[in-house]
C-alpha cells in the first residue's frame, strides 16, 4: 500500500553528497547502527542490520567516482513493522542532478507490503522524518508548498482567493480556524511540518473577522469553530470550483493530524509516486552509462561494433520503454479526465441535494405528514397555535427559505410549557421573515430596507443594552460548523414571561440565501 509520497526541489551546500549523508544519519538512527555514507552513495547491493532491517541503494557513478550528468540515485530502506507482523515498511529515497550547478530533484516514497491477506490491521498515515531533516538541511526552493505557515485575515483574504483559484496551483491548501476557546486543534507549526512539500497551512487567528472573510473568499473555502478545510487544485474546466473537504470540530491533535495527512495525500499519493526514481530507473540509466563509455573506450574495433549493437537495441528496447511511458500517461490523463466530469458531476448532484435537504443541525421531525400538517393550519386558523405549531408549519412551508436549528426547537418547547399564548402573533412575524423579508434581502436590498416590513416595534437590529459576555455567549449559536452571533431579532411582549413575551433571533446567511434562527420563544438575559 502506498502511504506517503513526495516531491521536492532542494538546492544543499555539497549537491547530492549532502543528501546522501542525512539518508545514512536518519537509518543509522533508525536502527542504532552505523551507515558509511559514502559507501551509499557509491552503492549496496543489499546491507542487513542487526536488528533485522535492510538497506541497498543504486547510483549512476561510474567505477573511478567520477559524476556523470545527468546524476541519478536510489536508496531503499526496509524494515518490519514493529506494531504489525507480517507487515513490513519500505522507504526509498531518490535523486536526479541534470548538472553540477543546478538543483535536486529528491522524491520519497513509503509503502507497505503485507505477507498475506490475513494482515488486516489498518495502516496509520505518516510521513518519514527524513523530509523535516531534508527541508532543515538541504535549501527547498521557495516555491516549496509548506516552508511556513501562512494566515488569512481580511486584509489578506483577496489575496487568499486568489491563490485558491490560481490554475496554476497544483498542491492542496489547510486552513485551520481557532476553536470557540481561540485555540487552534492542533498546533499550525506542527501540522505545517507533517505537510511540507505537500500542501499549504494558513491560520486564521482568533481575533479575524471571520463573516468579513468569508464574504470575500466564500464559504466553500472558509473554515469556522476549530474546523480545517482543505481546499484542493482546481480540476477541469477553469471556471469550475475548487473542491474542498471540511473536517468538523471537535477531535483530538492525535486524530486529527492523520486525518488530515491523509486527506492531503490521497490526491497527492499518485501524482508524485509517477516522478519517484526508483532503483529500476537507475540501473537502466546506469547501464546506458557503462555502455556507452565501453563503446568510446573500444575505438572502434570489432568489441565496439559488437557493444554498439547492444547499445542499439538498448535504445530500441528505451525507446519502446519510453512510449508505454507515454501511453500510460495518457492513460492517465484519460482517468484524471473521466475523474475530474465524476466530481463535478458529484458536485452538481451535492448542490441539488442540499436545495431539498435541512441543515444537520434542524430537528429530524421538521418535515410532518399530510394529516399532522392540515392540524397545524387548522390550529393556526382557529387563533390558537402553539409556538411549537408555528414554528412547524413554517418550516415546513418555507424549508428553503428558513433553518432553525435545535436551540430553537428546545426554546419554543419552553414557552409552550410556560403556557404561550401568542401563536398567532408569532405566526404573523415568522411568515413576514419568511416572505416579505426575505425576498428584501434575497433581491439585493440593505438591511435597513428590508426590516421596514416588521415597523418599528416588531424588529431590532441589535440589543437595546450592551451586552455582557454571558449575554452574547447565549446569542452565539453553531451552524454547520461555525459560529454565528444573532443580535438582530424579532420581538413581541417586554414582561419576564415565558406565556407573553416572544424574542426570535437569527441571522441571514447569504451565500446560501437562508434564513438561520437559533432561538425562538423566551427574553434572553443581557
Amino acid at each position: 500500500m502506498l502511504i506517503y509520497a513526495n516531491s521536492l526541489v532542494l538546492k544543499p551546500i555539497g549537491g547530492p553528497d549532502k543528501i546522501i549523508q542525512l539518508v545514512a544519519k536518519w537509518v543509522g538512527q533508525r536502527t542504532c547502527s552505523y551507515v558509511d555514507g559514502t559507501r551509499l552513495a557509491q552503492g549496496i547491493r543489499e546491507f542487513k542490520l542487526k536488528d533485522g532491517s535492510t538497506l541497498s541503494s543504486r547510483t549512476t557513478a561510474v567505477d573511478d567516482n567520477q559524476t556523470t550528468y545527468p546524476y541519478l540515485f536510489c536508496a531503499r530502506f526496509s524494515h518490519g513493522d514493529a506494531e504489525v507482523p507480517g507487515r513490513r515498511r519500505t522507504t526509498e529515497v531518490g535523486l536526479r542532478q541534470e548538472a553540477a550547478d543546478q538543483a535536486v530533484e529528491c522524491s520519497l516514497l513509503l509503502k507497505t507490503d503485507e505477507i498475506s491477506v490475513l494482515v488486516t490491521a489498518p495502516v496509520r498515515p505518516t510521513r518519514p522524518d527524513l523530509v523535516e531533516q531534508l527541508i532543515k538541511e538541504c535549501n527547498p526552493v521557495e516555491q516549496t508548498p509548506g516552508l511556513m505557515v501562512k494566515r488569512l485575515t481580511e486584509e489578506s483574504a483577496p489575496a487568499f482567493l486568489c491563490e485558491v483559484e490560481r490554475i496554476e496551483r497544483d498542491f492542496p491548501i489547510v486552513l485551520i480556524s481557532s476553536t470557540a476557546y481561540d485555540t487552534y486543534p492542533v498546533d499550525p507549526e506542527r501540522l505545517r511540518s507533517i505537510l511540507v512539500g505537500l500542501a499549504d497551512v494558513v491560520e486564521v487567528p482568533a481575533m479575524a473577522d471571520t463573516f468579513a472573510i468569508e464574504n470575500i473568499v466564500g464559504r466553500r473555502y472558509m473554515a469556522f469553530g476549530g474546523a480545517v478545510n482543505t481546499v484542493f487544485p482546481r480540476w477541469g474546466d477553469q471556471r469550475s470550483l475548487c473542491k474542498s473537504s471540511l473536517i468538523l470540530p471537535g477531535k483530538t491533535a492525535d486524530i486529527l493530524v492523520p486525518e488530515i495527512l491523509a486527506t492531503v495525500t490521497h490526491r497527492t499519493n499518485l501524482p508524485n509516486s509517477w516522478r519517484h526514481i526508483s532503483q529500476e530507473m537507475v540501473s537502466q540509466a546506469r547501464l546506458r552509462a557503462q555502455l556507452a563509455r565501453m563503446i568510446e573506450q573500444a575505438g572502434g574495433g570489432e568489441q565496439s561494433v559488437e557493444l554498439t549493437e547492444y547499445m542499439k537495441l538498448l535504445e530500441t528496447a528505451g525507446e519502446e520503454s519510453r512510449a508505454k511511458d507515454d501511453e500510460i500517461k495518457g492513460i492517465r490523463a484519460e482517468h484524471d479526465q473521466k475523474e475530474r466530469e465524476f466530481q463535478a458531476t458529484i458536485e452538481s448532484l451535492k448542490h441539488v441535494r442540499r436545495g431539498y435537504r435541512a441543515n444537520d443541525e434542524v430537528r429530524d421531525d421538521m418535515a410532518p405528514a399530510p394529516e399532522p400538517l392540515r392540524e397545524l393550519v387548522a390550529a393556526v386558523l382557529k387563533g390558537s397555535p402553539g409556538l411549537q405549531q408555528v414554528q412547524e408549519l413554517i418550516s415546513t412551508l418555507y424549508a428553503d427559505r428558513l433553518v432553525f436549528l435545535k436551540t430553537a426547537a428546545s426554546s419554543a418547547k419552553e414557552s409552550d410549557r410556560g403556557g404561550f399564548s401568542k401563536g398567532a402573533t408569532a405566526c404573523e412575524l415568522l411568515l413576514k421573515l419568511a416572505t416579505d423579508y426575505w425576498s428584501a434581502l434575497a433581491d439585493g436590498k440593505t438591511e435597513q430596507q428590508a426590516k421596514a416590513v416588521f415597523g418599528q416595534s416588531n424588529y431590532a437590529a441589535n440589543e437595546a443594552q450592551a451586552l455582557t459576555n454571558d449575554g452574547k455567549q447565549r446569542r452565539t449559536f453553531m451552524y454547520q460548523g461555525r459560529k454565528l452571533v444573532m443580535e438582530k431579532h424579532l420581538k413581541h411582549g417586554v414582561k419576564d414571561s415565558l406565556a407573553e413575551t416572544l424574542r426570535v433571533y437569527f441571522e441571514w446567511v447569504a451565500d446560501e440565501r437562508k434564513i438561520v434562527i437559533g432561538h425562538c420563544g423566551k427574553h434572553l438575559p443581557f
